[in-house]
């Protein structure tokens, strides 16, 4: 590895491509960590030197103008002898393509927050003059903090700028648009048939087209993909007009902008919401759906008609409508899908338990879902219902034995702590500062599920992605230390 490149001291390698290298390097003169993408001469010919050369200025060109937090940032272009290289922002996160699970859709308000961050730095760059050409989950990278980063302008066209010939054909093939592959001029509207795909592939866990790259071109050109309430019938049909229009063949039939695309996606996502609060947001707050919007559980009745309740045993006709609803607002719309799969196989709440765990992805999800199917067993027992069988001894339960961190939440919960309409007041405020005024429609609901003050708490932070805005808000609503 090479020690020095420019000015910048190079200090590790994040990754390596066929033209060259990514290093995490340190700008002396600023004193900033950096990533230097370089392009090394000497594996091509003179003339494929300098078309790749000219690519890479282009880039620096096209992302150096772009000044946005949804876009990484390029701070300096240079050449020695053996190479070419560009000084970006170092983004301390992963590629959007490492965290998508192949048929395993992503909860609803974190697709609603990736897209978001996506439409607006496209957004952004079109109004610029920057097409990104490229947009697929590898370049989009998600930092410790949840935001995405748009990364890799290096096939961008700039339409004023003569450096990238019109009508060449660049891309990655199960991403493109229909005009791409014709070889037709690309304006935004290219990065809005993109931004569909990584969309669906969102909902869904598969991408629309599939195959080799010359099935894929095929079925883009010519093939209309499955609707994505076809490949997953638990989403419902709220997205299938939405996707349809962004992925159509045409550029004049799809959305004019990402603008558009982005307030087309905030109203699917709320036709989707069974809740009558959320559907009466003012205009004004239409935007605060985007970071966190919750789904809300079904009624019992619907819910029972929807997957057999009405048959089963007395514990799960009484619990599960309420472990729908706690399972939601960790893993979104798939929660109902999720439970009837496996309802059916479940011998108790302990069991259960044990089923359904797995399919939440983050620890805290985990734990708060586990308190709340502890609450959920108190009922049962207070009822006289009873939760079913016990789960044997070293098996997953709601104690919490085979769940790091759930032991001390879920086995000792804490002694109910009421609260009152000035501090969930007080609370709302302090949420709304966070994700938007749809924290209001937060506050109301958690304080129809609940009377005790931690519990309360805690429903309100699943809706915080930050892990550090998180922890200020339950230090600063006054929660516990146990919780």
């Amino acid at each position: 590895m090479i020690g020095q490149l420019g000015k910048y001291r190079i200090d590790s390698i994040l990754g390596k491509g066929a033209m060259g290298v990514v290093y995490k390097a340190f700008d002396p003169w600023i004193e900033r960590v950096v990533a230097l993408k370089t392009i090394r001469k000497e594996m091509f010919s003179e003339k494929e030197q300098a078309d790749l050369i000219d690519r890479f200025k282009n880039e620096a060109q096209a992302a150096g103008r772009l000044n946005h937090p949804n876009i990484v940032t390029v701070y300096d272009y240079g050449e020695d002898a053996e190479s070419a290289y560009i000084a970006m922002e170092f983004v301390d996160g992963v590629g959007l393509d490492t965290l998508l699970a192949q048929e395993r859709p992503t909860d609803l308000p974190r697709v609603l927050a990736w897209m978001g961050d996506l439409l607006k730095g496209l957004e952004y760059a079109h109004s610029r003059g920057v097409v990104h050409r490229d947009v697929k989950p590898a370049n989009l990278l998600i930092t410790r903090a949840g935001q995405v980063k748009i990364s890799d302008f290096g096939i961008a066209r700039i339409e004023s700028s003569t450096l990238t010939q019109a009508g060449a054909m660049v891309g990655t093939p199960s991403y493109m648009s229909p005009e791409q592959f014709r070889g037709d001029a690309i304006d935004g509207r290219s990065d809005v048939f993109s931004a569909g795909i990584v969309l669906y592939q969102l909902l869904t866990g598969a991408r629309p087209f599939s195959g080799t790259a010359s099935i894929v071109m095929q079925q883009i050109l010519n093939e209309e993909p499955a609707p994505p309430s076809h490949a997953l019938p638990a989403l419902g049909t709220c997205f299938d007009a939405l996707l349809a229009r962004a992925m159509a063949k045409q550029p004049e039939a799809r959305y004019p902008g990402a603008r558009a695309f982005h307030e087309a996606l905030l109203a699917a996502a709320r036709s989707s919401e069974a809740d009558p609060d959320a559907t009466r947001l003012a205009s004004d707050d239409r935007t605060a759906l985007a970071p966190a919007m919750p789904a809300m559980p079904a009624a019992p009745a619907a819910l029972a008609e929807s997957s057999g309740i009405a048959t089963m045993t007395p514990w799960k006709r009484e619990a599960l409508p309420e472990v729908e609803a706690s399972l939601a607002r960790q893993i979104g719309p798939m929660a109902r899908f999720l439970l009837k799969k496996v309802a059916d196989k479940a011998e108790g709440l302990d069991h259960l338990s044990e089923l359904l765990l797995p399919h939440i992805p983050s620890e805290v999800g985990r734990e708060q879902f586990g308190q709340a199917l502890a609450q959920i067993r108190k009922k049962l027992d207070a009822s006289g219902t009873g939760s079913g069988a016990t789960r044997a001894s070293g098996q997953a339960s709601l104690s919490g034995a085979a769940q790091p961190g759930l032991a001390s939440a879920v086995s000792r919960p804490p002694r109910p702590e009421s609260f009152d309409t000035g501090y969930a007041d007080a609370t709302a405020d302090k949420l709304v500062a966070i994700i938007g005024p749809i924290g209001r429609v937060v506050v109301r609901r958690a304080m129809k599920q609940t009377s005790d003050k931690q519990a309360f708490l805690q429903l309100l932070a699943g809706h915080i992605d930050n892990p550090g805005e998180r922890t200020r808000f339950l230090a600063d609503a006054g929660a516990s230390s146990s919780t």
